[in-house]
């Protein structure tokens, strides 16, 4: 078995060493698969960022267009609150002289209401009503001219039946604050040729700035605000990647309220668009940014791959040699000398050079080598002391005495007239020792055991007539399992010899079997003298351990013991328990088993 073991261990590392051999001879192809696979790879993962930085970019834009969408809606309901509150209804309908002092009051803390709770937002508020005969602002800055340029507005804003508009950023015109801003108004009038008032708010630039700077698009890309009269963007960009006159009309032209194209700039380079609506004013929110960027991450990956694709293959080619040499070598050394390894030698004498791996295998193979010498002595004196115990026992049943006695008790039998008594007393001690033999089995059923045990107790009972009695307690779920034979036959002659003939009265011997829990437990209790403490403690510590000086218990209940643990293991075998004047407990437990049993 060991043997078989160790050649085992030498093929797998023999296999091993073939391997390793074989790598480093198509170590070349290997690696130009790797390279292969890695371009691939390389390939897919271009696709993929390149897909990942799309919808990045996709979902910047669509957050920045709802987010100014939020905010642009609820300035817009402002407006429309502000234009359809009662107040300013009534200052719109009425006449230039029917306009009150209490009028301004109450406008002007409206105004100031609605400048406050939007005052991220709204940089300045203008009102003119009836040609400015009605006025009033909130602002930090007074207004350039006295008269609003209706005319002008007029002319470049028509055509909206409720008379909201929007302008992209510019330059402040109402107030001399010159700054940039973005204006949301309504023009007041009987028509849409005439108008004779503007509820006008101007919104800050740098909201917006804000707002499109949040969405980095890279290095040279940016986030543009597109209206049909202009654009913001999000940072300077230089000429060739600004958005051309063209492709803006082309943007603001687009039916789809989101999407994206390319187009080329004047450079000749690839320019993307990524684009949404605000659906408040209906502007485009657009992305715009070279190809060529989004690409910058797959590109750096595909040149690392390619340098270490070529670093790898030239450093395998130099070592692909030396590495077949470092580790088939010592491998080989090693198989040579294991295959001299036999029963009679079971020495290794190997000097390791090599791999550290080699060095442990050596000291594996030899630890086993020692291991197998410990077990193979182990295995000889444990098989000659198992013959011993059979020996023992097997003589102690056919003993002399004990068939010169029964013999005689049966002439004496024939003698009486008795013959009846005397053919089953023949019957009992044919069956008694066909049983103890078995055909050499070591193995029976717990039922033989039983049968093999009434038989002795009959022939006993026939020798000693009313000295002792017996009871045989066995339950019936058990007598299928396995169990050593020769086991309570010694237990139960050990309780007639020194316990019930040793007392006045008639003795009485008692055999119980049960199952506790995974364990089979088999007692002989006897009402003989028993045992004092101390003479108990010298017994069990006689049985417990190896015997040393002059024996104080017979063969016979020894054997019983060791067999049990020779062949179940030390959790098992008997349990002595006693009391002088008491009597004598003698437990067998052992597992259970239906199959053949192997040695522990």
């Amino acid at each position: 078995m060991f043997r078989q073991r160790i050649k085992i261990l030498i093929k797998k590392y023999f296999l091993f060493s073939l391997r390793s051999t074989i790598i480093s001879l198509f170590l070349p192809v290997i690696i130009i698969f790797i390279a292969i696979m890695g371009w691939v790879s390389y390939m897919l993962a271009a696709a993929q960022l390149e897909e990942n930085a799309y919808k990045n970019i996709d979902d910047t834009v669509f957050q920045t267009k709802a987010y100014l969408e939020n905010r642009l809606s609820d300035v817009f309901e402002q407006l429309v609150t502000f234009s359809n509150n009662p107040q300013t209804l009534s200052i719109i309908n009425s006449e230039s002289a029917e306009i009150r002092p209490t009028d301004y009051i109450d406008m002007s803390n409206l105004l100031k209401t609605i400048h406050l709770n939007n005052t991220t937002v709204i940089d300045s508020i203008f009102v003119d009503m009836h040609h400015g005969t009605f006025s009033l602002y909130r602002s930090d800055y007074s207004l350039k001219n006295n008269q609003f340029p209706y005319s002008q507005y007029n002319n470049r804003y028509n055509g909206n039946r409720e008379g909201f508009y929007w302008q992209n950023v510019h330059t402040d015109d109402i107030f001399q604050s010159n700054a940039k801003v973005v204006s949301l108004f309504k023009l007041i009038g009987n028509n849409q040729s005439k108008a004779n008032g503007v509820l006008l708010f101007n919104l800050r630039n740098d909201f917006f700035e804000k707002v499109l700077n949040k969405s980095l698009i890279g290095e040279q890309g940016y986030i543009t605000l597109l209206s049909p009269d202009g654009y913001m963007n999000s940072k300077n960009v230089t000429g060739e990647y600004s958005l051309d006159a063209e492709n803006a009309a082309y943007l603001r032209g687009l039916e789809e309220e989101s999407g994206k194209y390319q187009f080329q700039n004047i450079d000749g380079k690839k320019m993307m668009v990524v684009y949404d609506t605000i659906g408040i004013n209906k502007w485009k929110i657009a992305a715009i940014f070279p190809v060529d960027e989004i690409l910058k991450k797959a590109n750096y990956i595909k040149y690392v791959t390619i340098v270490v694709i070529i670093t790898l293959t030239g450093i395998a080619i130099l070592l692909a040699n030396f590495f077949a040499r470092y580790i088939s070598n010592p491998v080989s050394s090693l198989v040579n000398q294991t295959k001299l390894i036999s029963e009679n030698h079971l020495e290794l004498k190997y000097d390791h050079r090599g791999p550290q791996e080699i060095q442990f295998l050596n000291i594996a193979i030899e630890d086993l080598m020692v291991r197998v010498n410990d077990l193979l002595n182990q295995i000889r004196l444990e098989q000659e002391e198992k013959r011993q115990l059979e020996f023992a026992i097997l003589h102690a049943q056919i003993n002399p005495h004990f068939l010169y006695n029964t013999l005689y008790s049966i002439k004496g039998l024939c003698d009486m007239g008795l013959n009846k008594d005397a053919s089953s007393m023949i019957t009992a001690l044919s069956n008694f020792f066909r049983i103890s033999i078995s055909q050499g089995q070591e193995i029976i059923t717990i039922n033989e055991e039983i049968t093999h045990i009434k038989n002795y107790l009959y022939i006993q009972e026939m020798r000693y007539g009313d000295d002792f009695s017996y009871e045989i307690e066995i339950g019936e779920t058990i007598l299928t399992y396995k169990i050593i034979k020769l086991t309570l036959q010694p237990l139960i002659e050990n309780a007639i010899y020194h316990g019930v003939k040793q007392t006045r009265g008639k003795g009485k011997i008692t055999i119980k079997g049960y199952e506790s829990g995974e364990n089979i437990c088999l007692e002989v209790i006897d009402n003989g003298t028993g045992m004092s403490t101390e003479k108990l403690q010298a017994v069990r510590k006689e049985l417990y351990e190896k015997r040393s000086g002059q024996p104080t218990i017979g063969i016979g209940l020894r054997s019983v013991h060791e067999r049990l643990q020779m062949h179940f293991g030390e959790p098992y075998g008997l349990v002595l328990e006693s009391g002088e004047n008491i009597g004598t407990n003698c437990l067998v437990v052992f597992p259970k088993l239906k199959g053949g049993l192997t040695n522990v």
